[in-house]
């Protein structure tokens, strides 16, 4: 039998077949990798849970498998037929006389009634008309609660359907394994096998040149700790009963933390269950923040209630103990502002302060609202300055390239397999510690910035499209790369990253909007529109750059309607429609400003594919027209420079704006402008109309549309739209 899988991939919808008993090969495979490098994490009840199954014929393991993936705990064993399994019975009857699986009894009684469909719940019950009274228009959960409380008492009468099902006790052994092999657990479909087959399609990111399947886990006590946090996340996850937050919480305080990770997930957990319980009962809420073991965002939480609680003297206390031995810079800045606001008297906050002390106002046209990092971008660009969207992608991908041998090659904490790309010495935050002289001999080898940028793009093609968890690669990745090392002082790129080795969980964020190359000079920009305010973890990485040598500014935007707004109308005319990887076939622009046209440029495209019949008879478009057209590659760059600056402006401004994205982004390059769409204006310029198509408005207000959907022809008809548009805005009064 052929497990067929639908894949959606780019609006499209893809079929591939997968072979029979592929999911038994990824059932062994994580078996094997149990058995060859798990051992001393494993009890003895999952050893013989694993020599049982060993011991099984391949039939058997099939069915086990089978169940395993099932998502209820109760299975109908009539469900449980597959083409590939010529014997279903004998499987599951083996399976149950190995003692791995297990018919319910008299105890599973409620979740078997739970389990049943509504029609099968009604035949239940009528078999007790005279001894039941209910309503078969009920909800299920009505008929299951009316089921369970007769049955408690007689829980044997439900015996005949006890020995239709087999129950999924994947959760007493199985579970654990995926836990070692995952180093998580995920509730749905997202598990183990769900990963293989995602491999095996090709479809998931995996480590190239993976050999072996390494342990994450160094004891049994260590495993274990992880395994039931994991499952107490689940749980909170999964609590639908305000009341079970009381017992979960119970839990999760008594639970042994053994190492880093288990330590993070158990306080991150008991700050998750103190916000759900810090009304119900604080007393329980307090004492969960009090078994949180070095966590910032506890000892925070802490501080601000102690002190809305009155109990100003120990706030003090512990503000005065955090800025002598802080855990962290960002709980170092909270501790110091807190302070200096709440017992110093003063009324401006550290985030206030560095916020008038590092701004500059820049007017901004409004049309950039909602785009206003595209705005300052531009307002630079048309000074001459070279600028680019870099927020924490720049110095995240100049770490990885940096470092990357001493993350992914030579890392004495690798990761585990092939689906862990993200490395694990910067989860447990220990980069530097571990490979302190590695690190150091790095960068003792970057005595120029050539050097620099030398080793960035020597990892750059090595490992190219490798994943690796703390960038994504691009075609262009380099180029803001390479525009921060040659212009930015050698001392203070090395400095930063060796702070990045020693601190990479508070340094990998917060990092500012843009770039801004001014006469060799580098400075950086976080843009911040009104009422935006900025973030303690941008505070933190902002005063790092500052303190290594590097200039930082606060651009704060003043909105302004810009006289001199320059226009550019655009029409497209395209192969088809935006999805199906049709392409454009001519280009038109018409520029306006101060209400006059000041330039026209136009181009037909070859779109390197088949122009329909029916759009040539619209367009007037043919094949032939197009076949020594240059492609959109090499008219991009001509296209960019003379929409540079301005409003990209179109009739139904998706379908042109998005048509030239995506051919820009195909042909190598960033496009973002800020657009404006006639059809919308119109509806609100001239109400009332029966139709705002082009073709339409043209004729009610008598525009130049001489060749209707032709490129240019249609843009010099949308700029006299948009022109008219413009003056009964003025006339408005």
């Amino acid at each position: 039998m052929l497990d067929t899988v639908f894949i959606y991939s780019y609006g499209d919808i893809m079929k591939k077949e997968l072979p029979a008993k592929y999911y038994l090969a990824h059932f062994r495979e994580l078996i094997e990798f149990v058995t060859s490098k798990c051992m001393h994490l494993l009890e003895p009840k999952h050893s013989e849970f694993i020599s049982k199954i060993n011991q099984l014929d391949e039939q058997s393991q099939c069915m086990l498998a089978r169940v395993y993936s099932r998502k209820p705990y109760l299975v109908q064993a009539q469900s449980l037929n597959y083409e590939e399994i010529t014997s279903p019975h004998q499987a599951i009857y083996t399976l149950k006389k190995a003692g791995i699986l297990f018919e319910p009894n008299e105890q599973h009684y409620s979740q078997l009634l739970a389990h049943l469909t509504k029609p099968s719940l009604v035949e239940l019950l009528s078999n007790y008309s005279e001894q039941i009274s209910f309503k078969k228009s009920a909800a299920k959960g009505a008929l299951v609660d009316i089921a369970r409380e007769f049955f408690k008492t007689c829980p044997h009468e439900l015996a005949p359907l006890y020995s239709q099902y087999v129950i999924n006790n994947r959760s007493d052994y199985y579970e654990y394994f995926e836990f070692l092999f995952a180093g998580k657990l995920s509730s749905g479909d997202v598990n183990h096998q769900n990963r293989f087959v995602m491999r095996d399609l090709g479809l998931t990111a995996t480590r190239e040149g993976h050999s072996e399947s390494l342990s994450r886990f160094e004891t049994l006590d260590e495993a274990q700790s992880n395994y039931l946090l994991n499952r107490y996340r689940l749980a909170f996850k999964n609590i639908t009963d305000e009341s079970d937050y009381v017992a979960l919480a119970s839990q999760v305080l008594v639970q042994a933390a053994h190492g880093a990770i288990a330590v993070v997930l158990k306080n991150r957990l008991l700050v998750r269950l103190y916000r759900q319980l810090k009304t119900v009962d604080s007393e329980l809420a307090f004492s969960l923040l009090e078994g949180c073991v070095d966590d910032s965002e506890a000892q925070e939480i802490q501080i601000r209630e102690q002190y809305r609680l009155g109990n100003k003297e120990w706030v003090k206390a512990r503000l005065e103990a955090i800025i002598e031995n802080p855990l962290t810079d960002d709980l170092l800045y909270f501790a110091d502002d807190f302070l200096m606001r709440k017992f110093n008297k003063k009324t401006r906050s550290r985030l206030s302060a560095m916020l008038a002390d590092t701004q500059c106002v820049l007017e901004i046209d409004e049309l950039y609202r909602g785009e206003v990092e595209q705005g300052v971008n531009d307002y630079y660009t048309r000074q001459g300055m070279a600028v680019f969207n870099t927020e924490n992608t720049l110095w995240q991908s100049l770490f990885g390239l940096v470092f990357w041998h001493e993350l992914f090659v030579e890392s004495p904490y690798p990761p585990c397999n092939e689906f862990d790309i993200y490395p694990q010495v910067l989860r447990l935050g220990n980069f530097y510690e571990a490979q302190q002289t590695q690190i150091n001999e790095r960068l003792a080898q970057c005595q120029t910035s050539q050097a620099l940028l030398n080793l960035v793009c020597k990892n750059a093609a090595q490992y190219f499209d490798q994943p690796n968890g703390l960038f994504r690669w691009r075609s262009n990745l380099l180029e803001p790369l390479e525009a921060l090392i040659l212009n930015s002082p050698l001392e203070a790129l090395i400095t930063h990253l060796t702070a990045m080795s020693k601190h990479y969980l508070q340094l990998k964020d917060g990092y500012p909007d843009l770039m801004v190359i001014n006469n060799g000079q580098v400075h950086f920009e976080e843009v911040k529109a009104p009422g935006d305010k900025l973030r303690r973890n941008q505070l933190t990485t902002i005063d790092n750059l500052k303190n290594v040598g590097f200039t930082v500014h606060i651009a704060a935007v003043k909105w302004f309607v810009d006289p001199n707004r320059v226009y550019s109308v655009v029409d497209i005319e395209t192969t088809g429609g935006l999805k199906g990887g049709n392409r454009i076939t001519e280009i038109g622009i018409v520029k306006v400003q101060h209400g006059k046209v000041i330039d026209t440029w136009t181009s037909l495209v070859n779109p390197e594919r088949h122009i329909p019949g029916f759009i040539t008879s619209l367009t007037g478009i043919s094949n032939s027209m197009v076949y020594n057209a240059p492609v959109f590659a090499n008219i991009v760059k001509p296209l960019l420079d003379i929409l540079a600056g301005s409003i990209f402006v179109a009739h139904n401004v998706n379908f042109d704006y998005g048509f030239i994205k995506k051919e820009c982004e195909m042909a190598g390059h960033f496009f973002k402008m800020p657009k404006m769409c006639t059809v919308v204006e119109s509806r609100k310029a001239f109400k009332g109309l029966k139709s705002y198509s082009l073709g339409n408005l043209s004729a009610h207000f008598d525009l130049n549309l001489t060749s209707h959907h032709r490129a240019l022809a249609d843009a010099t008809a949308t700029a006299e739209l948009l022109l008219l548009i413009q003056n009964s805005e003025t006339q408005t009064p």
